[in-house]
C-alpha cells in the first residue's frame, strides 16, 4: 500500500500540464487532491475526471500570487479534508525576454508567479503541517536552475530563487518533520512551453512521466526526504562540453 493512501495533496497549477498529471497520479495512489489554478472551468472538468476514477478532489480557483487567495485555498482544504499532507508548488510561467528588452512589470510577474507563490503556499502549509507533526513540500523547479537558457533572466532568477527557498524550508522544517524538496524537469510538452510540443518525441517528456517521478518523491516514509530530483532528455546539451 502507498503511504499516500488517504492523504491530502494540494497541487497548484493543476489545470494543465505537470500539475494536472500530478493530480491524476496522486489519485491513482489513493490520495485526495485539492486542485488550485485560476481557470475554474478546467478544474471542474478535472474534478469530474477524478471522481470518475473513484477518487476525491476539491477545486479551488486560486491566484497563488494573492495572499488572501492562498489562505482561502488552505482553509478550504482543511474544511473539506481536515489535513494537508503534501504540497506541490507547481504554478509557474515561462519567459524568454532579453534583459535589455524586459519591462519591470514582466520581471515582477515572473518572480511573483514562480517564486513568491511558492513562498505563500509554503508558509500556509507550514502553519498546518507544524500542528500535524509532519508534511511534505515539493517545489517544481527547472533545469534552468542549473543551466539557464539564453534570454531568460527573470525565469532563471525565479528558479534559482526557488532552489534557495527549498533549502531554507528543508532546514526550517526539520524539527517539525516537514520535508521540503525540489524537482527539476527538463523539456516537458506543456502549455507553459508551447514550442516544446513541436519538438521530436525524444527531445521532450510527457507530463505523466514527469508526474510519476514527482509523486514517487512523495511516496516515501515521513522521516525521509527525497531532497532533489531531475529528469532531462539524453539528447539535450545539459552535460559535457561542445
Amino acid at each position: 500500500m502507498s503511504i499516500l493512501e488517504g492523504r491530502v495533496a494540494v497541487v497548484t497549477g493543476a489545470s494543465s500540464g505537470i500539475g494536472e498529471a500530478c493530480a491524476l497520479v496522486f489519485v491513482e495512489k489513493g490520495a485526495k487532491v485539492v486542485l488550485a489554478a485560476r481557470r475554474a472551468d478546467r478544474l471542474a472538468k478535472l474534478v469530474e475526471k477524478i471522481e470518475g476514477m473513484g477518487g476525491e478532489a476539491l477545486a479551488v480557483a486560486t491566484d497563488v500570487t494573492d495572499e488572501a487567495a492562498v489562505q482561502n485555498l488552505f482553509d478550504s482544504a482543511m474544511e473539506r479534508f481536515g489535513s494537508v499532507d503534501v504540497l506541490i508548488n507547481n504554478a509557474g510561467i515561462a519567459d524568454s525576454t532579453p534583459v535589455d528588452e524586459m519591462e519591470l512589470d514582466l520581471w515582477h510577474k515572473v518572480i511573483e508567479t514562480n517564486l513568491t507563490s511558492a513562498f505563500l503556499c509554503s508558509r500556509a502549509a507550514f502553519r498546518v503541517m507544524k500542528g500535524q507533526g509532519r508534511g511534505r513540500i515539493i517545489n517544481i523547479g527547472s533545469i534552468s536552475a542549473r543551466v539557464p537558457r539564453q534570454d531568460s533572466p527573470a525565469y532563471a532568477a525565479s528558479k534559482w530563487g526557488l532552489d534557495g527557498l527549498t533549502r531554507s524550508l528543508a532546514i526550517d522544517g526539520r524539527e517539525h518533520n516537514i520535508a521540503a524538496s525540489i524537482f527539476h524537469p527538463g523539456i516537458v510538452a506543456t502549455e507553459i512551453a508551447p514550442g516544446a510540443v513541436k519538438l521530436p518525441d525524444d527531445l521532450t517528456a510527457d507530463p505523466m512521466d514527469i508526474a510519476a517521478v514527482i509523486v514517487h518523491m512523495a511516496d516515501i516514509p515521513d522521516h525521509l526526504n527525497f531532497y532533489e530530483g531531475m529528469v532531462v532528455q539524453n539528447k539535450i546539451p545539459f552535460l559535457g562540453r561542445g
